[in-house]
């Protein structure tokens, strides 16, 4: 059970385990994202930031936050003394004994004691930092929890888009193909009909992993993170939309996004984004939200998790490497050893390694082609490695060993054309870029010893690990 369910009791937890410093007076257009970098870096402590030049004292950024497992673990109900695929192990066995918490509807909450209504929406009251130096404006959304609600099925779903202010009262919402939010809002619009949304900022941490997490279609977000606090997450019903708001959020925003056409759809970006690159500005690709309610918490504090350059990044290993690993146990590949990512957001990413104990011909092959089309693999994917059981997969030496010396080049590697791509790849030509969505190429690497000749593969010169670790111990080296 998680001893977390909104963002100030998180808040006190990191301070108790030491794990959060304060700053006052902090530039938002420079200092903010720079010291957010320099402390992913460094898997520095989490950052609360207050006192900001022309705003009141109490409104508060707090970022780095997810950056190590000991900081995560409370959040998400996991022992904060694992780590690496340890971690992900017990996340992947948490994921397979999901059982969904309704919801605890309510009338009022925190997030209540203030609001702005109609004309009195201003979005800069809040102060909202410029992440990366080249971003296009204000992101007020990066740790955010976008609720949107599906007109055909009335399915809720929480996502995670990058949100852009644009003026005092319309937001740019980047919810992109394919993506639950985003084919909500086509739906909506091919009815002529705007679509109601919400937008949580600063929502227990348990509510934002949820959002950021390629959770099955099936999986509502609130019931997900309910599951992970060990208690409901409170809901009040939006007064402007009908959504489920998070009552004791920071911040909420409400209003729609009009069923507007491509062609007039604002200008957004550039963005730095969990690539490591900034993403081109772009026209036509990204909706409008007209603001028309906000509420807000007495001194409201609003998460930032913007994307940074890889190794860092606002999470502290690729949780949604735990997802592919139980779509490829579900797909029937048996043997799945554990599966990691190295460049990562809320998906493994574009270098995705699998681990398995070989149990018959064919056997890696059909594990790259799987982790390839699924979806947790597909989104953002580019080369996907499959390796044998005794290779540390969270360690990039060891997997580039693999490859170096298992990879047999001729027979190990293919390339699957044509697969739903991330439009953060930074490699794809402009020509094959499109605001209907983006699809690239997967090499798929087999780097495990081949299966008909592994009896005759030549023994790796080293001890077993279990028998360097009993040696280790008597010794104290």
């Amino acid at each position: 059970m998680s001893d977390v369910t909104d963002m100030r009791e998180y808040i006190n937890t990191l301070e108790e385990m030491g794990e959060l410093r304060r700053f006052e007076g902090a530039d938002l257009n420079l200092e903010v994202g720079a010291l957010t970098e320099r402390a992913a870096e460094k898997e520095g402590p989490a950052l609360l930031f207050s006192k900001f030049k022309n705003y009141p004292a109490g409104f508060r950024v707090i970022s780095n936050v997810f950056r190590t497992c000991r900081r995560t673990g409370p959040a998400m109900g996991i022992d904060p003394a694992l780590n690496g695929v340890d971690y992900l192990y017990a996340w992947r066995k948490k994921l397979a004994a999901y059982k969904p918490v309704p919801v605890q509807q309510v009338e009022g909450g925190p997030v209540f004691e203030n609001q702005m209504a109609e004309e009195q929406v201003d979005l800069y009251r809040f102060p909202v930092p410029k992440w990366h130096d080249l971003d296009g404006g204000p992101y007020i959304g990066t740790g955010c929890g976008v609720i949107t609600k599906d007109p055909e099925t009335g399915k809720i779903n929480v996502g995670t888009y990058r949100v852009m202010v644009q003026n005092k009262n319309t937001l740019s919402v980047k919810m992109n193909m394919g993506k639950h939010g985003r084919l909500a809002f086509e739906r909506a619009r091919d009815a002529g009909k705007p679509l109601p949304v919400a937008i949580t900022l600063g929502q227990g941490p348990a509510v934002f992993l949820a959002a950021q997490m390629p959770l099955p279609p099936d999986v509502n977000e609130f019931e997900f993170a309910g599951y992970l606090q060990g208690s409901p997450v409170p809901v009040a019903r939006g007064a402007v939309t009908g959504l489920p708001l998070p009552a004791n959020a920071e911040i909420v925003i409400e209003g729609e996004l009009p069923a507007m056409k491509d062609e007039d759809m604002p200008k957004e970006g550039p963005f730095g984004e969990w690539p490591g690159y900034f993403t081109e500005e772009n026209v036509g690709e990204t909706p409008i939200m007209n603001v028309k309610r906000i509420y807000y918490r007495n001194d409201p504090i609003i998460l930032g998790a913007p994307p940074l350059k890889p190794p860092a990044s606002y999470l502290p290993i690729p949780l949604g490497a735990a997802t592919l690993w139980e779509q490829l146990e579900k797909a029937g590949i048996p043997e799945v050893k554990g599966v990691w990512g190295f460049v990562y957001g809320g998906q493994p990413g574009p270098f995705t390694v699998i681990a398995i104990k070989q149990r018959y011909a064919g056997h890696s092959k059909q594990a790259l082609l799987v982790a390839a089309g699924a979806r947790a693999g597909a989104y953002g994917g580019k080369f996907v490695v499959v390796v044998d059981d005794d290779i540390d997969i969270a360690n990039p030496a060891d997997v580039i060993w693999a490859i170096a010396t298992r990879c047999h080049v001729r027979e190990g590697l293919d390339v699957v054309k044509g697969v739903w791509a991330s439009v953060c790849e930074p490699a794809l030509p402009p020509e094959e870029r499109s605001p209907r969505g983006y699809t690239s190429d997967r090499v798929l690497i087999d780097a495990c010893r081949p299966y008909r000749w592994m009896d005759q593969f030549p023994p790796v010169n080293a001890f077993a690990r279990e028998v360097k670790d009993k040696i280790e111990q008597k010794w104290k080296i």
